[in-house]
């Protein structure tokens, strides 16, 4: 189906099952993530219908979805009610975006043979990285701007620091020059078992003859706040991030009753309770990564 006969959609549900996506298996984890999904793709849906018959891909999406975040994010930095608002809308709106480009890219695949590549996977997770650092720096600015407290842009920086991932890119960079200089371990499982721990798996469980889902969550991990899968963790990385913020910004509004958010409270809590949670994170982080490539020996 070309994009020019995407007009004569097929309905709703019709539509639900062609674009899928996480949160609408029948056999998924009930886990926070998933159930929040379930709930977000009701809406999702009706804006990827609207989206298709303009023609837009699921990479066009993506950074449309990328634009709006950073915007969003910019605007929270004013301590005005009427840019709090506006920016916590559209980090919602960037939010549902970043499910529409999945569901596009779905229809893409499915409906119109085209096929996909990594390189859509990595405008998403740019978003990932670069709309919650936007926001950590804009809320970090609301609440130095009111108080004139310094101590502020230390807890901006390490979640900062844990939002661009540092260690795991420096375990990345490490793995993939042992890929280069050692040939011998290109097939080598510990190579593979290197390759696919994420955040919170254990190599040393990793059952490479696995389903896709057990072998991307790194065999299982430990850890009650790490875990992937943990209704926890979800909070403190993207797309949870943004509802606390929305719930600290809320209340800084509903504190000052006014146009202009005197109150910054509840911002400053919660930069000093993420500075403090992710420090705690890049200590383990950095002990995890460094496990993972030591094994390349």
């Amino acid at each position: 189906m070309p994009a020019a006969t995407r007009k004569a959609l097929p309905p709703i549900n019709e539509l639900v099952v062609i674009c899928g996506g996480e949160g609408r298996g029948q056999d998924e984890q009930r886990d926070f993530r998933r159930l929040y999904a379930r709930l977000v793709r009701r809406l999702s849906i009706l804006i990827t219908r609207g989206l298709l018959p303009t023609g837009i891909s699921a990479n066009q999406t993506t950074v449309l979805g990328i634009l709006i975040g950073l915007g969003g994010a910019g605007l929270l930095a004013y301590n005005r009610a009427w840019a709090q608002i506006a920016g916590l809308a559209m980090l919602q709106l960037s939010f549902v975006l970043d499910f529409c480009d999945g569901e596009i890219a779905r229809f893409e695949r499915q409906v119109e043979g085209k096929q996909g590549g990594a390189g859509g996977e990595y405008l998403d997770w740019v978003g990932h990285y670069y709309v919650p650092a936007a926001i950590t720096m804009a809320l970090g600015w609301a609440v130095f701007s009111r108080t004139g407290d310094g101590w502020i842009w230390l807890a901006v920086l390490v979640i900062l620091l844990a939002n661009t991932r540092v260690p795991y890119s420096a375990r990345d960079h490490v793995i993939l020059s042992v890929y280069r200089d050692r040939p011998e371990l290109r097939d080598h499982p510990q190579m593979l078992r290197a390759a696919m721990a994420r955040m919170g798996g254990d190599p040393a469980k990793l059952d490479l003859s696995a389903d896709e889902q057990t072998r991307k969550t790194g065999g299982g991990g430990s850890g009650l706040l790490w875990a992937r899968y943990v209704n926890l963790g979800q909070f403190l990385v993207f797309p949870g991030f943004i509802n606390l913020v929305l719930a600290a910004s809320v209340v800084d509004m509903a504190i000052s009753g006014g146009a202009v958010v005197d109150s910054v409270t509840a911002r400053t809590v919660l930069l000093a309770g993420l500075g403090v949670v992710h420090l705690l994170h890049q200590a383990r982080a950095i002990r995890q990564s460094y496990e993972i490539a030591r094994i390349l020996r």
